[in-house]
């Protein structure tokens, strides 16, 4: 039997009001349910222009065209544009994923910030971030929060051991092949890490001639047996311009008899087996500029 997990990154404004919705119609067209992690605060995708001078960054922005997969009014959110704060524009599209009976979840209050700064901030600012993205989460749906995954696939020690008051059933900080729990400075936490095991389609695509005719056979190579398989997707992305893409991916799971399971569904199996303990390390990925959390 081969299981997959579906969870989506909600990065921006334009993926919070247009991808949302488009995903959530293709997902009911084919019977699946999904993960979501929302981006709360202030959406400030053009300050990523920093990264033009990280390894391998403009050699992405080349491979998956950037300017199509997001829009140009985003690359100007916080340059040229007011970074608006998200989820006070979108929270009617984040209520319509609960809605319609997905998991929902935190992504980040300021992705970018986070994902550009993290080893500069300080312990402080990190708390105030967390907070500002709970506090958002429990706006929206009147709850806190079970589960969250970073920005990036990043995280440091100061990260975890915050995210560890939150009392999560579970975190996704990290790149992997299997659930584990993450030791920090020698004290092994409770919040049960579920690593991204696939590729993202944006790390695929141009990536050894793979184009968006050839991306998916690719990814259903991968999936492996008997284990949680998790596939990472962004509403900017597989709810935008690789729509169609994405749904002849979801064809093929139901085509190939691939069991699709949120997070939360299986929590209870996860932990039913004997995970292991260990400490994440830093790696490069093939088809991602810079680091990455890895466990």
């Amino acid at each position: 039997m081969k299981t997959i997990s579906l969870r989506v990154d909600v990065d921006t404004l334009e993926g919070s009001i247009k991808g949302i919705p488009a995903l959530l119609r293709m997902l009911d067209r084919h019977g699946m349910q999904a993960s979501f992690y929302f981006s709360f605060g202030p959406d400030n995708s053009g300050k990523a222009i920093r990264r033009i001078f990280r390894k391998g960054f403009l050699a992405k922005m080349r491979r998956t065209n950037a300017t199509q997969l997001y829009g140009f009014k985003t690359m100007m959110y916080g340059v040229l544009l007011p970074a608006p704060i998200i989820y006070r524009r979108a929270a009617e599209e984040m209520r319509a994923v609960k809605a319609a009976g997905h998991e929902v979840a935190i992504h980040a209050w300021d992705h970018v910030q986070y994902h550009d700064l993290l080893d500069r901030k300080s312990r402080k600012w990190l708390e105030d971030w967390f907070a500002r993205a709970h506090e958002a989460f429990g706006n929206v749906f009147g709850e806190p929060a079970k589960g969250a995954v970073s920005p990036a696939w990043r995280s440091n020690d100061d990260t975890l051991e915050i995210q560890e008051t939150y009392g999560l059933d579970y975190a996704g900080d990290c790149r992997g092949f299997e659930p584990f729990y993450p030791i920090v400075r020698g004290k092994t936490l409770k919040t049960l890490q579920i690593p991204t095991t696939l590729p993202t389609l944006d790390e695929l695509l141009g990536l050894d001639g793979l184009g968006p005719q050839n991306v998916n056979a690719k990814l259903l190579e991968l999936i492996r047996e008997e284990v949680l398989n998790v596939y990472a997707l962004h509403t900017e992305v597989e709810g935008g311009a690789l729509a169609e893409v994405f749904n002849d991916f979801l064809g093929n799971l139901v085509s190939r008899e691939v069991q699709v399971a949120t997070h939360a569904q299986w929590l209870p199996i996860l932990k039913k087996g004997n995970l292991p303990a260990r400490s994440m390390t830093r790696r490069e990925i093939p088809g991602r500029a810079g680091w990455v959390s890895w466990g």
